[in-house]
């Protein structure tokens, strides 16, 4: 995933090389900064030295300017067994840069260092682009210039405490900065089985796209690198935990179902073997592959008519065959998702889907998108739907009508129905007001409020349909619109480049294996203590404390009902609070 990963097996002039061409593409190389370039804060002195201080990975870091409060001077990390933690250094009023890691015992954790490259959303820079890096000497490309540092804990790592030291010179100054990493006895759940304890995913991303941007951004000489990027794209969603929404090169091109080819574009059956592993799955949850009501009909995978159910069967027992032939249906979720936000008549489709896909696909679960309806008009879809996917700003309610009735909980009292039917219950969201989201301009620390909530109301997986790899320029480690909404990673040369939002998505799904397990354990209270007890949330042991502009329990300028939520300076050092009171917890 990171540098000292990707670039096993390179020389030290290899790596430099490649290191300088990222740089290049991303605009790093020649931004040296100078005191002209800090425009008002120039004066006739001499600069300040520079400063070298920490903070926690969801914190948010302004490119120019006063740094957010609570920054310290070493780093602590804490994980469970098989996860991950990062945090920020960052250098403000250097022009150069380097960082120099301890050596590593055997055993230990892995530590790796980024790059914040500042990526331009609007007028906003952000340093969103967590570029490898070997840490030589680089120029800053802002005042406040931040550097990420992250430990991967693997699974068989033995629970303790682990010291390191990483050595930040700026500007010919150096700083030693302390770390700890501390490993906690609890286990989580590998990415690609469907454990009780595993939070469930589904992102759509486009394989097409990114391949297509890496081609002409790194000047790709011929099919192969496209082979390798596609490949190597699945391997860190996989890494990430997030399970792709489309197979991209690995659908199957006819009803017939997988082929090969000489063409590897075409070549469905190795493709899907390189993208969903070969032996064991490499995600938790597979989508079967069938267009929905959003696609297309010329882009129909396999020519297949989402509207006509009933032409399906011979396909899908066709791709069931080569699942289950290599291994792919053990311990993962196969989930159709053929309807979008349908309504009455699109939910009656759902009906049809299911009971083709259930009776040709036995192991098939399908996925709605929308609530359950408080009048009783989707029961007919009690026995067809397996997994109800909530829009996470509808899950509870509205605010009191105009007649003066209480609907704050008008969709969580359906959603309860659902789940007494032993149906799986997910979120999606996409960029709407007042809930957390995955906006580069929304605080950092949006992402990981989002899959915390997930984890407060112990929801099952959550699907994400706006997009991983949508990119709308040449070159997306300059700029990106729609606040990076439809982005969640950058083209890399040999493997992705990471976005910090997609390190907390990350983190936070760990945190929500972790939570779960405490829910399994101790109940939904205990959860909420950690949750609530550290200011994240309104919620307590009692339940969820609602907010809207009239009818709840809280007062918030919202239509709808939700719980107040932190968003501020301070909620990257509570989520570092919650995550190690759950981990204490997980751990006795």
């Amino acid at each position: 995933m990171r540098y000292n990963q990707i670039d096993v097996g390179r020389s030290k002039s290899e790596r430099t090389a490649r290191l300088k061409k990222i740089r290049r593409l991303a605009g790093l190389a020649g931004l040296v900064a100078t005191m002209s370039a800090f425009g008002a804060e120039q004066t006739a002195s001499a600069p300040e030295p520079s400063r070298v201080v920490v903070y926690p990975s969801a914190q948010t870091i302004p490119a120019r300017g006063k740094l957010p409060p609570g920054a310290s001077n070493e780093i602590v990390m804490n994980s469970a067994i098989g996860g991950h933690d990062g945090a920020w250094i960052v250098v403000k009023g250097a022009d150069n840069i380097s960082a120099q890691l301890s050596e590593t015992n055997d055993g230990a954790p892995s530590l790796n260092i980024d790059f914040g490259h500042f990526v331009k959303f609007g007028a906003e820079k952000v340093p969103d682009a967590l570029i490898p890096w070997d840490g030589s000497s680089i120029n800053t490309e802002e005042q406040n210039q931040p550097i990420y540092i992250e430990a991967e804990v693997p699974y068989g790592t033995k629970p303790g405490v682990y010291e390191e030291i990483i050595t930040v010179e700026a500007d010919g100054t150096e700083t030693e900065i302390p770390i700890d990493i501390r490993v906690f006895n609890t286990v989580l759940p590998k990415p690609n089985k469907a454990t009780p304890n595993n939070p469930l995913t589904s992102f759509n991303v486009s394989p097409q796209t990114y391949i297509n941007t890496a081609a002409n951004m790194y000047e790709f000489e011929g099919n192969e690198q496209r082979q390798t990027a596609n490949n190597a794209l699945y391997s860190f969603l996989a890494e990430h935990r997030i399970s792709p929404g489309s197979w991209g090169f690995g659908e199957p091109r006819t009803t017939s179902g997988y082929s090969e080819s000489n063409k590897w574009w075409q070549n469905s059956a190795q493709n899907m073997l390189n993208e969903a592993g070969q032996d064991e799955p490499s995600f938790s949850a597979m989508r079967i592959p069938i267009s929905n009501n959003r696609t297309a009909p010329h882009h129909f995978i396999a020519g297949l008519d989402p509207a006509k159910p009933e032409t399906w069967c011979k396909y899908l027992g066709n791709v069931r065959s080569y699942w289950n032939s290599n291994g792919w249906l053990k311990n993962t979720v196969p989930y159709l998702y053929g309807q979008d936000e349908p309504g009455l008549e699109g939910q009656k489709l759902v009906e049809r889907q299911a009971e083709v896909t259930h009776k040709c696909f036995p192991e098939s679960k399908v996925l709605l998108t929308g609530n359950p309806s408080p009048t009783g008009v989707t029961d007919f879809l009690a026995n067809d739907v397996d997994i109800w996917s909530v829009l996470a700003s509808r899950t509870y309610g509205l605010q009191r009508s105009a007649t003066g009735v209480n609907r704050s909980n008008l969709y969580s009292e359906a959603i309860a129905k659902v789940r007494k039917q032993n149906k799986s219950v997910w979120s999606y969201t996409y960029n709407g007001p007042d809930i957390p989201g995955y906006k580069a301009t929304e605080p950092l620390s949006n992402p990981r409020m989002f899959m915390l909530w997930n984890a407060l109301e112990d929801n099952d997986g959550t699907l994400y349909t706006q997009g991983v790899t949508t990119y709308d320029n040449k070159n997306p480690l300059r700029s990106l619109a729609d606040g990076g909404e439809h982005v969640l990673l950058y083209p890399g040369q040999d493997v992705p480049i990471a976005s910090a939002r997609l390190e907390q998505i990350l983190y936070g799904l760990e945190d929500w294996a972790v939570l779960k397990t405490i829910n399994q354990r101790l109940g939904a209270s205990a959860v909420r203590n950690i949750l609530g007890g550290s200011n994240l949330f309104s919620a307590d042991q009692r339940g969820v404390n609602l907010a809207c502009r009239a009818g709840c329990e809280l007062v918030d300028e919202k239509k709808f009902a939700w719980p107040k939520w932190s968003k501020d300076s301070s909620t990257a050092q509570k989520i570092a609070n919650a995550r190690l009171q759950a981990l204490k917890v997980a751990s006795k």
